[in-house]
């Protein structure tokens, strides 16, 4: 049976461990916890880590991939907290699923401008920006490539709103 009181009382411990610990201490105590966790908590457990914001945790993503069952935006949006960066999104998008998936995921959240009323009070808080903060050009056209390999409608939608974030056009 899930236990939701289970993930409330990590989330909420996790937060105090951000706030008590530095970054690389927080990280650990976290992920090796969440390393522990059954798989069926994951999705949930992962949220914790944003609390942290460290560029540690996008590797952690990486070692982990095993693990995920399914894409949903929280693994772009934790990307997207811990410091995402082109060169990072670049890597996975060559990986391929399910690490893409999450890239572009980042990339909305990092490439968002305006209210981003759509988005959790979170991101709205932190304004997620990519740090190489790479030209609009090389993004558009490395995603264009991208969708020779991948063109289903998530990925079509997802690169078509990127596109139209880093080019501001209205939609």
């Amino acid at each position: 049976m899930y236990d939701q009181e289970k993930v409330n009382d990590f989330i909420f411990r996790s937060e105090n461990i951000a706030k008590k610990f530095d970054k690389d201490e927080a990280f650990a105590i976290i992920s090796s916890e969440i390393d522990a966790c059954e798989d069926r908590y994951l999705q949930e457990y992962i949220t914790a880590l944003n609390f942290i914001r460290h560029e540690k945790v996008l590797d952690w993503i990486e070692t982990n991939t095993e693990r995920i069952v399914n894409i949903n935006l929280n693994w772009g949006h934790l990307a997207a907290s811990s410091c995402f960066n082109w060169d990072k999104a670049e890597k996975w998008l060559t990986k391929g699923r399910p690490l893409s998936l999450i890239a572009l995921d980042a990339l909305i959240f990092c490439t968002t401008n305006g209210d981003r009323l759509n988005q959790s009070p979170w991101m709205r808080q932190i304004q997620p920006k990519l740090i190489d903060n790479p030209k609009p050009e090389i993004v558009a056209t490395r995603l264009q490539k991208y969708l020779s390999v991948d063109n289903v409608p998530r990925t079509k939608t997802a690169i078509q709103r990127i596109i139209w974030n880093i080019f501001e056009v209205d939609h």
